[in-house]
């Protein structure tokens, strides 16, 4: 394995130890030319893989860039653009309506991957946990709380802002708890804020672990490029490095974005709720001079986040990172401190209990299945259920955002996390976020649903006493009631009895209501209670409002930064020290995604970027099942590597183990390569670009007849005498379930009826299919699995038919070891040597 290569600085005078006797001058010289050596071999270790690639010299550096990568991402992306700016209402309907087609067919996917991800990366932290991310001596590059807060920052700290106090107050009803008609305030309450910890507690980091670890392992161990086809490899071999690594790439770029683009529009309308709040813009704004801010929020934004990631990972985001961080913890403790701390106290030890007890199993698997129901579907008709649209709002939004959000905090944990075991990587994702997760919900969370509560009791209260429910109304805002600044009130409440209003908390007013309509403003109200010390009138409430506008403005800046750094890295093939205008040009593609989804949206603004990201997840979690299943293979190695004191690549590992003769991926599918390398394909992707006129043609047949490629399967996997009758009923029963397959898809407009006979049909002709597939390949100790033998047969037929005919046709072909053995040499006729006479 190549050692990993680590680009230094410049030299410069400040940085160039000059040993003693040396001249300093030729010290200087040498020293350069070591460092242009180091980057000419990172050059070198870049291009061995024969990547597709435009290299344009500019100034020092050269922009370098995958082009059909490249022009997949901007085409998708400025397109969505474009389409979203010339048609706002059409498109906005249309993607709202794919988000609910998603989460109405496919909650049960994102909820049973959703623990199936966490408890792999809980096994993977048991036993694969001491393996590094890098070579074994290696150390970590950040200490932990520099290392911890670069994590935060990049993977949930703007989003802490806009749900920090809303969502907590979303949950105390539309859900199947708050909806059963039994439960009380009390129990509704605490499980809305454990719902909320749910959301953004460990398993909305198993996603990115799954990228963190299956990257950084094939980066820093394997010495691979730092993009995510390489933790295709495994699987693929060298066909991730051709136009199938491209697609990959290609879309993780597309996925990043949009989940970026959600980021960016919940920093936007956070923003303006906040500067409404301060008043540096009027209340009663207009909705497009709002959407007009949201915008100029965005641009700029987008143009201190350029500045901050040309400077690069250990300068600009490193030191933004820490001062976000930091920043949070002083609105953290200054709320804790100033609020009701030991209610907020006994809530953290009560929200453990909780979690603990129904986060990691039911709620894990919770898909409200009878909730989802719609009327004339079997809803419950006493009216006790979750609303319908509970689950696609909240659960799988969160679920398709983790996953949009997947590839690109995944990268830069792996980029940040060289030199750390997977345990550690495992500890600081998992452990620690949701410790501080649960502080952070638990304070602002629990402090938005106190003043609600007692905002309730200010109204039951104004009832009681003057017959007037608003009389303590703050006059600013309907929602918000002060708070009378006395000890206390003793009042005959509304059921006769007397009851005393006590205020232990004097100068926290007004506390308000919760505005479902204008739910951003319910962060800054939290903030605008603490209206001590100065007549309570104009306390710390403006001053902490712009120290939170401050702080979630500098995360927002890390977000678009951190994704423009991994969006170019993917964009390049992982080429870590490429032009910095490169980095320029997708943070401003991702400012204008994320303005072109706010002017579609309008009104509906978040939906839409909701929607983008939900869309965008489903397919990518696919990309992380298999993931899971590089991982395994690469720590294998790893692990062997270590105990053996050997060096074996993944290429090596990859070659060493028995494979069909044409891969699943081959076959036909080499035209692309072909096509777009416009037929000029790179030497060293000339394996994966060989094209067959048999595998061609026999794709076609497999389509139209695939009784003429089965048969001749069956009759050379089995051609026994004993077996021909067996053979010919396998193959006709497949035929007849193929062609029911065709007809009854084909009639599925006629009767819905035939989609579901259909599916059974198509199902039945896999299981046969999949039959024989398992069967060659055990015989030839091919590697694999039932599981995939299964969905390949179920979806990609025609290729597993070329693929088997192949095969056996090729061993039919090749002499076995005993024909080798058998083979009796040609006998030589000695001459005869006559014996000499005495």
């Amino acid at each position: 394995m190549e050692e990993s290569v680590e680009v230094k600085p410049p030299a410069t005078e400040d940085n160039i130890e000059v040993k003693p006797g040396s001249d300093p001058t030729e010290f200087a010289k040498e020293t350069a030319k070591d460092d242009v050596d180091e980057k000419a071999d990172a050059i070198l270790h870049h291009e061995k893989f024969g990547m597709r690639e435009i290299v344009i010299p500019l100034g020092e550096k050269e922009i370098r860039f995958n082009p059909l990568t490249s022009l997949f991402a901007i085409a998708f992306l400025w397109g969505l653009a474009a389409w979203c700016m010339s048609d706002p209402e059409g498109s906005r309907d249309k993607l709202v309506e794919f988000r609910g087609d998603v989460a109405e067919l496919f909650t049960w996917f994102y909820v049973g991957t959703n623990p199936a991800f966490m408890f792999f990366i809980i096994w993977v932290a048991y036993r694969f946990g001491d393996i590094r991310l890098g070579t074994k001596d290696s150390t970590p590059e950040f200490d932990d709380i520099t290392y911890f807060s670069m994590l935060f920052s990049a993977g949930i700290g703007v989003g802490l802002f806009f749900y920090g106090v809303a969502e907590p107050l979303w949950h105390r009803g539309s859900h199947w708890f708050a909806e059963s008609g039994y439960r009380a305030q009390d129990e509704i309450d605490m499980f809305a804020l454990n719902l909320t910890v749910f959301h953004w507690g460990i398993t909305g980091w198993s996603q990115y672990l799954i990228v963190a670890i299956c990257a950084g392992l094939a980066s820093f161990r394997f010495n691979l490029p730092m993009t995510l086809r390489s933790c295709f490899y495994p699987m693929l071999g060298d066909y991730a490095w051709g136009w199938i690594g491209d697609v990959i790439d290609g879309y993780t770029i597309v996925t990043t974005v949009a989940g970026v683009c959600t980021s960016l529009g919940l920093g936007a309308f956070q923003i303006a709720a906040g500067l409404k709040r301060v008043g540096a813009i009027d209340k009663d704004i207009s909705e497009d001079d709002l959407t007009d801010v949201h915008l100029y929020s965005i641009w700029i934004i987008t143009a201190l986040a350029t500045i901050s990631v040309v400077s690069g990972i250990g300068v600009g985001i490193k030191y933004l990172s820490q001062i976000a961080f930091g920043l949070g913890q002083l609105l953290l403790f200054w709320v804790f401190t100033m609020e009701k701390t030991n209610y907020i106290l006994n809530l953290m030890v009560q929200e453990i209990g909780y979690y603990f007890q129904w986060t990691i199993f039911q709620m894990n698997f919770h898909t409200d299945a009878f909730g989802q129901l719609n009327h004339g579907e079997g809803r419950a008709v006493d009216g006790n259920s979750a609303a319908t649209w509970f689950m696609d709002a909240w659960t799988i939004f969160y679920i398709g955002w983790w996953v949009a959000w997947a590839a690109f905090v995944g990268l830069f944990i792996a980029r940040v996390s060289k030199g750390r075991t997977i345990r550690s990587i495992i500890f600081f994702s998992y452990a620690c976020p949701l410790v501080y997760t649960i502080l952070w919900f638990c304070v602002f969370g629990g402090v938005g649903l106190r003043q609600v509560r007692q905002a309730e009791e200010l109204q039951e209260m104004g009832l009681a006493m003057h017959n007037n429910s608003d009389f303590f109304q703050n006059s600013e805002d309907d929602f918000c009631y002060d708070v009378p600044q006395v000890p206390e009130i003793s009042y005959t409440g509304l059921d006769n009895s007397t009851k005393t209003f006590s205020n232990t908390l004097m100068g926290v007013t007004p506390v308000c209501l919760f505005n479902s309509g204008d739910d951003q403003t319910a962060w800054f109200n939290v903030l605008n209670s603490f209206s001590y010390p100065n007549d309570f009138t104009n306390g710390l409430g403006s001053f902490l409002s712009w120290v939170s506008i401050f702080s979630l403005s500098i995360y927002f800046i890390t977000s678009s930064d951190s994704g423009s750094l991994v969006v170019d890295n993917l964009a390049s093939n992982g080429f870590e020290d490429a032009h910095w205008i490169q980095r320029v040009f997708w943070a401003f593609t991702e400012g204008g995604a994320a303005s072109a989804l706010l002017v579609s949206g309008g009104q509906s603004a978040l939906r839409a970027l909701q929607a983008a990201s939900i869309l965008s997840g489903l397919p990518f979690t696919f990309f992380l099942i298999v993931m899971c299943q590089s991982i395994v293979k690469m720590c294998t190695v790893a692990e062997e590597n270590d105990k053996e004191d050997t060096n074996v690549t993944l290429e090596e590992d990859y070659h060493r183990k028995r494979t069909f003769a044409m891969p699943i991926f081959g076959g036909i599918f080499n035209i692309f390569e072909v096509v777009l390398s416009f037929g000029k394909v790179h030497e060293k992707r000339a394996e994966i670009s060989q094209i067959n006129g048999q595998e061609v043609s026999g794709f076609f047949t497999a389509i139209l007849a695939p009784f003429i490629p089965l048969n001749k399967i069956y009759s050379m996997a089995r051609p026994k005498a004993a077996d021909s009758m067996g053979n010919k009923f396998w193959v006709i029963t497949y035929t007849i379930f193929y062609y029911l397959t065709v007809g009854l898809f084909c009639s599925i407009g006629k009767s819905p009826a035939f989609r579901g006979i259909g599916w059974s049909t198509m199902a039945i002709a896999a299981c046969i299919l999949c039959a024989i597939r398992s069967t060659v390949r055990s015989n030839n100790k091919i590697e694999g699995n039932v599981v995939a033998d299964f969905i390949c047969s179920m979806f990609i037929w025609p290729q597993v038919l070329v693929q088997l005919e192949k095969e056996l046709t090729e061993k039919n072909n090749t002499p076995t070891e005993e024909d080798e053995v058998g083979k009796e040499e040609p006998a030589v006729e000695k001459p005869k040597v006559e014996e000499a006479s005495a």
